[in-house]
């Protein structure tokens, strides 16, 4: 009997840990824009690999209608944020960018290497989905 309590205090546990998602953004109580508004994107993954670090900069952005989810982690500065701290971070990267669904994919790529601050990569690869078009994979290897 204790073993079968056990394994069902372990399994409500696992539940509720699963179920917390410490990469959701807090929403603010202003009024809510329409989806992709605020950067032109709704959607931002970007993964820098250096000659020194596999995954040395990866970034996650997905804003949908009830939700937006964050992450920013730099392998490099040996930091690690998500939910309200990475999206802090990523929105002062964004502001940096001007992405246009019809720019060149090269300079896509260069403009997400310049904001993020690794210049000499050895593979970046970005998906973005822009808001009212279809999504934008590219990968660069240099």
């Amino acid at each position: 009997m204790r073993i079968v309590l056990r394994i069902a205090m372990i399994s409500a546990l696992l539940l509720i840990v699963g179920c917390s998602n410490k990469n959701l953004v807090t929403e603010s109580d202003s009024p809510k824009e329409p989806l992709g508004d605020t950067y032109g994107f709704t959607a931002f993954d970007v993964a820098i690999d250096t000659k020194e670090i596999k995954g040395a900069v990866t970034a996650n952005y997905d804003e949908k209608r009830d939700k937006t989810e964050a992450t920013y982690e730099n392998q490099m500065e040996d930091f690690y944020l998500h939910g309200d701290k990475a999206m802090e971070k990523l929105n002062k990267i964004f502001e940096e960018l001007s992405l246009e669904p019809d720019m060149d994919d090269v300079d896509i790529i260069k403009q997400a290497s310049e904001a993020f601050e690794v210049i000499d990569y050895e593979t970046l690869k970005l998906t973005v989905k822009f808001k009212g078009h279809d999504k934008k994979v590219l990968m660069m290897t240099k």
